[in-house]
């Protein structure tokens, strides 16, 4: 081996030169959690350029030698613990709601219970009909989930702040099964509801807000305007569908 050929061996090899011998690195470990700070996309087999990256076997980039000095370990994922707040407006009487943020706590039993003023909270429902009646202490609703939206009643308008961790929209998919479902809406900016749903318009029926405002995209009529952070929808589906919604701005 001449000179020239070991030094691009040297750079380009996953081997390393100790003394006398040539040895391999050390494993890294990778994450690929696509919340974390250190996402790792080469090795998530999930990630969009999963087909073309050098760490997957059935690549045509595939490297063998790189490749072993990998290993997925999402132990050493690190995240963003900053906590991050959702305002969400409440008009008396009945609404529907959605949040992108997840708390310590998600039991739909005590979710709200140092949010809103004493007593004012009437009644919770899901999309199935299941109800949380607070002030009669029963609640059938297991958890606030982040991919549904919920009906609610108050004896009183009152805005509460939530806070905890962010749930990306992108990274978010929302079943939209045939039929009636109560919809969220995730991003954390209003956006035109044509925009927010056009991957799905052609299977849409019709979408109501709270007030009973419509779209309809085979009328191609839009009475609902933005969608807007914190309100959720009720939407009729003519199959069934998965929505994800646009990255935030």
């Amino acid at each position: 081996m001449n000179y020239r050929n070991l030094i691009l061996f040297l750079v380009f090899s996953p081997f390393i030169l100790k003394g006398n011998t040539i040895s391999s690195p050390p494993i890294e470990y990778v994450c690929i959690d696509p919340l974390a700070e250190n996402y790792f996309e080469y090795a998530d087999p999930n990630a969009e350029n999963w087909d073309d990256s050098y760490l997957n076997p059935a690549s045509p980039v595939y490297n063998n030698l790189l490749a072993s000095n990998f290993e997925v370990d999402n132990a050493t994922c690190m995240y963003d613990t900053t906590e991050t707040c959702q305002t969400i407006d409440f008009p008396a009487g009945w609404s529907i709601f959605s949040t992108y943020i997840e708390t310590d706590n998600m039991d739909a039993s005590n979710y709200f219970s140092y949010m809103f003023i004493p007593g004012s909270q009437i009644i919770l429902l899901d999309e199935t009909g299941s109800a949380c009646l607070y002030v009669w202490s029963f609640c059938q609703i297991p958890y606030i989930e982040i991919d549904e939206a919920f009906r609610i009643k108050l004896s009183e308008a009152q805005t509460i702040t939530v806070c905890g961790t962010q749930h990306f929209p992108e990274l978010t998919p929302i079943t939209l099964n045939e039929g009636w479902n109560l919809m969220p809406y995730l991003r954390d900016t209003p956006q035109d509801a044509l925009e927010a749903l056009s991957d799905i318009a052609e299977e849409i029926i019709i979408v109501k807000d709270s007030q009973g405002m419509a779209y309809m995209p085979s009328w191609n009529y839009n009475g609902i305007g933005d969608f807007e952070p914190g309100q959720g929808y009720q939407i009729k589906m003519n199959s069934e569908q998965t929505l994800i919604y646009d990255a935030n701005d």
